[in-house]
């Protein structure tokens, strides 16, 4: 049985290598997926630029001084339809802290389902799933008009698990963030974050091998810097992500509102010397009565191959 489950987990790592080669090229040799992923419909058409609160529903989680952009409390939920029965689900919320103070707190739940397990003769043994879960807190504070300060802190838990219960592996770790948002002028802003920062994966396999051990699976730290300019119905973002690993990623994005209830996005990343476009749009809806809502909608070019990536959002101001 040892040697069986051996040979299935070696199918199942080329199973999810080529899962995470379809999220990302240059990094996706890499654990912690899900945190570089683009996974809000916002963020999807501005290339995943992560840094300004009005260019990812999720920037909390990437650079939490974004946080202090805003003096409402919302909530938002989303979630992304890939192929291969990958899954990304969204959920957060952030609440002002007066005077100066904001909250956010937040779950991403990503992985593949359906899995197709093989034994050491070939023949199918079931199904295999991997999941990837972060909790995420977010604190900011502006000590200033124009300086802003934040700090991310995640918990972080994978499993690889299979349907009649016979493989069950989890793994867990931690990790933390912080950013600066600087606005030298009005509509001008300046935003810089350390992502990853002691992010791993903590792994012991000594119930599954008789050599089984202890190790650590970590992420790839990064650190980002970007410029927002609001020029009356454009926005322009410039995002640069440089990974401590030697990988760069470039994003870039425009925002058009002339119309007070639609922003449309686009943008590009670049990454591993292709090019990925996307689009996407926000719907404000206005109620006599209630809070205001709103609907995302966004398109990405996903790698070679993969075709589209499609994302849904829903969200509440109040």
């Amino acid at each position: 049985m040892k040697s069986n489950i051996a040979t299935i987990l070696t199918f199942f790592g080329l199973a999810l290598g080529f899962s995470h080669s379809a999220y990302a090229s240059g990094l996706g040799g890499f654990t912690g997926t899900s945190s570089r992923f683009t996974s809000d419909p916002l963020a999807a058409g501005t290339g995943g630029i992560t840094l300004f609160r009005n260019s990812s529903t999720n920037s909390y989680s990437q650079n939490p001084a974004s946080l202090a952009s805003t003096n409402k409390s919302s909530f938002d939920a989303g979630m992304v339809q890939l192929s291969l029965d990958r899954f990304i689900y969204t959920l957060n919320a952030t609440v002002p802290l007066p005077p100066t103070a904001n909250l956010a707190i937040g779950v991403i739940a990503a992985g593949t389902n359906n899995i197709e397990a093989r034994d050491s003769r070939g023949y199918p043994a079931g199904q295999l799933d991997d999941t990837e879960m972060t909790y995420l807190v977010s604190f900011s504070n502006r000590f200033s008009e124009k300086l802003a300060f934040g700090l991310a802190l995640k918990v972080l838990t994978k499993r690889f698990s299979s349907d009649d219960d016979w493989l069950d592996l989890k793994g867990s770790g931690f990790g933390a963030g912080v950013g600066i948002s600087y606005s030298p002028r009005k509509g001008s802003t300046f935003a810089l974050a350390l992502k990853d920062w002691n992010s791993s994966y903590k792994w012991k396999t000594q119930d599954l091998f008789e050599r089984g051990s202890s190790y650590k699976d970590e992420f790839p730290m990064s650190i980002s810097w970007g410029w927002l300019q609001e020029m009356n119905a454009f926005s322009f973002a410039f995002e640069h992500d440089h990974y401590f690993i030697g990988e760069e990623i470039f994003r870039t994005a425009v925002t058009w509102n002339a119309w007070e209830q639609l922003y449309l996005n686009t943008g590009i990343s670049y990454e591993d010397e292709t090019i990925f476009p996307g689009v996407s749009a926000r719907y404000e809806m206005s109620w006599n009565q209630g809070p205001p809502m709103h609907i995302d909608l966004g398109i990405r070019a996903g790698t070679r191959g993969e075709g589209l990536r499609n994302y849904l959002g829903w969200g509440v101001n109040f």
